[in-house]
């Protein structure tokens, strides 16, 4: 396999014409539609009610706060998830 062929992470397309990277990960034309991406007017909308809710409440988070605290929480539920599928392959090849 050439690693450095770029590959759509989700399908696999290699067609160079179709691909293109979206914050670090190779994503073709077909998958992008389906990750369902927000239009800015949609994040401006939940931003604002953020800040409504902020306003009322300063304990609460600004919407860029919440997203950040989810990525946070992605990223360590990821780790935890290798961790385990890695240990598990690793007794399986050793036992």
């Amino acid at each position: 396999m050439n690693i450095s062929k770029r590959s759509c992470f989700r399908c696999a397309e290699e067609d160079e014409s179709f691909l293109e990277d979206l914050y670090g990960y190779t994503v073709c034309n077909a998958c992008t539609i389906k990750l369902g991406l927000y239009h800015d007017e949609t994040i401006q909308k939940h931003a604002s009610s953020y800040q409504r809710a902020k306003d009322l409440d300063p304990a609460k988070p600004s919407y860029q706060e919440e997203v950040d605290r989810r990525l946070v929480m992605m990223e360590k539920d990821y780790i935890a998830k290798r961790i385990k599928l890695l240990h598990i392959r690793y007794r399986l090849r050793n036992s």
